[in-house]
């Protein structure tokens, strides 16, 4: 059935062929072009400063790449170095190219620091510059985007250490103002301990230095009335010990004694052994004063006065006493109304300390920031000398971008094997489906499988020859069928660019 429809078939198979082939060979072919190209922005000098300088490096992913190198100013870059800006475009054209080329171009992180460029245009050579113009871009932004960083960080960094630094002093000059205002009341700045605490152990010791104080001063006071301002001594000749003149009579010595132990009393306890040595002296000459004045050795003729050496120290250690009385009484006054001030504000103490607290929490918040803006300036410096010092990004190209051969679309030879698949399809499908449509029998048998009877068959048709020719010939479906393969295979000769090899 499909031999006596194989001109059908062979012409349907060839309308499809040509018409596909035709199609396919007009469509606009987009060309592809990509480029590798190895990225380390992480050199030898990076791990020996881990930690003490600051990572301007990060994540860089697909997106971040994309959306930094395919940034406006890149791609107008990328019109002028391609070739597609002859500088006579309009605004409107221009961003056309530039809507085009965000499309196009592809950005794709194949593996740690391997990034892969690639652009699709219907012009090879236009195509590949644009590849080219990315790459170049792409090193340009690589090795100096993280010194660009760093000055941008630098610069926000000095204006914000340049604003904490102005509410740094204000926040000195309020906490100052406050502690000045209320310094009676506030704790003590270096211990902690409340002021009335404080003021109350001062008030007790000046209290108790001047109790001591009326005390010497009263006791100085009796000891001056108790002693005789003159001494009667007899006429005789005087020595002078330890620059005091002091008269030989045992009268005169008992006197010395007695001013020594006075003197000796005022500094030391009665325990002491120069207190006691003292008494056994005054002891001693009061016996021989007695034995003296009952033997009548001493009478009025013949005698003397002189100031009394014990009366006069008393009388100067008196005067000291009451001097220093004042100003210890003086003291006591005045911390006995400061603390009664500050007890007086005791009920405004626990708000006064709170402002205090507030003052001192913003003021070590505002040092804590400064501090800590301080010392990531002085890295983000270390961060940049070791920058312009050492080359810490490793840029090279990997695959450069090469001059395409083929059309990454449409694949010819998947095509045109696809419209030839497709074309014998149809011109076998075409002569069945025209079969099932107007059906013949094409046998006695099945003629027969219908119950009827069958007188006979015509076994041969023998036309009358009017001309000669292929297509009169049993070879010629063959014929035809091989030229439509012959056609394909010079299409994919083409296609493939295997007469490249031929040249």
């Amino acid at each position: 059935m499909l031999w006596r429809r194989k001109w059908v078939a062979l012409g349907v198979c060839w309308a499809v062929c040509l018409v596909g082939w035709l199609g396919i060979t007009l469509l606009p072919r987009q060309y592809e072009v990509a480029a590798r190209a190895y990225v380390n922005v992480n050199g030898l000098l990076t791990p020996l400063l881990k930690g003490m300088v600051i990572d301007t490096t990060g994540d860089q992913g697909e997106e971040y790449l994309r959306q930094t190198l395919l940034s406006r100013p890149n791609l107008e870059q990328v019109l002028v170095l391609s070739g597609l800006d002859n500088g006579h475009l309009g605004w409107r054209e221009k961003e056309n190219l530039i809507n085009d080329l965000l499309a196009k171009a592809g950005i794709r992180e194949q593996a740690k620091n391997l990034v892969e460029l690639s652009y699709t245009g219907q012009d090879p050579v236009v195509t590949k510059n644009v590849v080219q113009a990315l790459l170049t871009i792409f090193a340009e932004r690589a090795t100096s985007s993280s010194r660009v960083e760093m000055e941008k960080a630098r610069k926000f960094l000095d204006n914000q250490i340049a604003n904490y630094a102005n509410q740094l002093r204000g926040a000195e000059e309020r906490r100052a103002e406050f502690r000045k205002q209320y310094d009676g009341v506030l704790p003590d700045a270096a211990s902690g301990t409340p002021r009335l605490q404080i003021l109350q152990q001062q008030l007790d010791q000046y209290r108790q230095q001047y109790a001591q104080a009326v005390v010497t001063r009263d006791s100085l006071a009796a000891q001056v009335r108790a002693a005789p301002a003159l001494l009667s001594v007899e006429a005789t000749p005087v020595v002078s010990q330890d620059g005091r003149m002091v008269a030989a009579t045992p009268e005169a010595r008992l006197a010395e004694a007695r001013r020594t132990l006075a003197e000796l009393r005022l500094h030391y306890t009665d325990q002491h052994p120069d207190v006691k040595a003292a008494e056994r002296d005054v002891a001693e000459l009061q016996n021989l004063a007695a034995a003296n004045r009952r033997s009548g050795s001493i009478g009025g003729e013949g005698t003397t006065q002189i100031s009394n050496p014990v009366y006069e120290q008393l009388r100067l250690k008196l005067v000291d006493a009451e001097t220093a009385l004042p100003a210890a009484k003086q003291h006591f006054e005045d911390t006995t109304q400061e603390f009664e001030r500050v007890r007086a504000l005791a009920s405004q103490i626990p708000e006064i300390e709170a402002k205090s607290k507030n003052l001192d929490r913003d003021y070590d918040v505002l040092k804590t920031n400064y501090d800590e803006l301080v010392k990531r300036r002085e890295s983000a410096s270390l961060s940049q000398a070791a920058d312009d010092q050492a080359d810490r990004t490793q840029f090279r190209v990997v695959d450069p971008p090469e001059m395409p051969l083929h059309p990454s679309f449409p694949n010819l030879p998947i095509m045109f094997s696809l419209i030839l698949a497709i074309g014998l399809a149809a011109g076998i499908g075409v002569p069945l489906g025209w079969a099932h449509l107007q059906p013949t029998f094409v046998s006695a048998t099945r003629l027969r499988g219908l119950g009827l009877t069958v007188i006979g068959t015509v076994t041969l048709v023998q036309r009358t020859a009017t001309g000669g020719g292929l297509l009169q010939s049993p070879l010629g479906p063959f014929a035809i069928a091989s030229g439509l393969v012959v056609v394909y295979a010079s299409l994919m000769f083409v296609s493939t660019g295997m007469y490249r090899w031929l040249l």
